[in-house]
């Protein structure tokens, strides 16, 4: 059950698809936060498939890159985004400059539209930056998805989230569309974290915003090495 008509729920989980996460204990997971919307990075089209069926959402997954070959198409690395509501215009394109499809350096930028029954809808954008020693490579992916988003327009209104990899370098939030309200508390390694690595950025007219992580601990490491960012507002 999602949030309520005043409130949006958002969570973002790099679920690190290619270690095979129990994906009954994902579903878990993230069924006790009535998300409204879930964006997932790290997983591949058949998990993705069964984590909505589980969750009894709707869904829309694209392809990040192909780690082995297209034969073995199953085993692409991709990204979704999942809600309980009406999901339309789902898009994606690289971020990245023209990197292989084989490449786990290639970058993509995915967006969809959810609307619910209260006629309330966003934009919402996944997103999984370069990581943290690609520092000008992620600043570039940044400003590439603040034009997408320009493009896009401001109705309905942007989210954005995913797994940033900025390790507390700010340049790359204040590039993105959006503000973070609250600053989450640390969400990868997922046993121990030391590093924030996962947002969601939202609208500045956002209000009432509370986020939530886990401590942590071996039972979270077993699903992936990050821990699922969870962000409550209303408009």
């Amino acid at each position: 059950m999602a949030s309520d008509s005043g409130e949006w729920t958002v969570l973002t989980w790099n679920v690190h698809g290619s270690e095979r996460p129990n994906i009954a204990k994902l579903a878990d997971a993230i069924g006790l936060e009535t998300p409204d919307v879930v964006v997932i990075q790290e997983i591949r089209k058949k998990q993705a498939s069964a984590l909505a069926a589980a969750l009894a959402f709707r869904y829309s997954w694209a392809r990040k890159h192909f780690p082995y070959t297209r034969v073995l198409w199953w085993r692409a690395e991709g990204m979704a985004i999942m809600t309980p509501h009406a999901l339309d215009a789902a898009g994606h394109t690289e971020l990245s400059d023209n990197e292989r499809s084989r490449s786990w350096k290639r970058r993509i930028a995915q967006w969809a539209l959810v609307g619910r029954g209260d006629s309330t809808a966003f934009r919402v954008y996944n997103v999984h930056l370069s990581p943290h020693d690609s520092a000008s490579s992620r600043r570039e992916e940044a400003v590439r998805l603040a034009k997408v988003v320009a493009e896009h327009g401001d109705v309905p209104p942007a989210i954005v989230a995913g797994d940033f990899n900025d390790s507390y370098d700010s340049s790359i939030i204040y590039a993105l569309p959006g503000i973070e309200h609250l600053v989450p508390p640390d969400s990868s390694p997922a046993d121990e974290p030391t590093q924030l690595l996962d947002h969601v950025l939202l609208p500045v007219e956002a209000e009432h915003v509370s986020v939530t992580v886990p401590s942590g601990g071996v039972d979270w490491a077993e699903l992936s090495d990050h821990l699922p960012v969870t962000v409550r507002f209303r408009m």
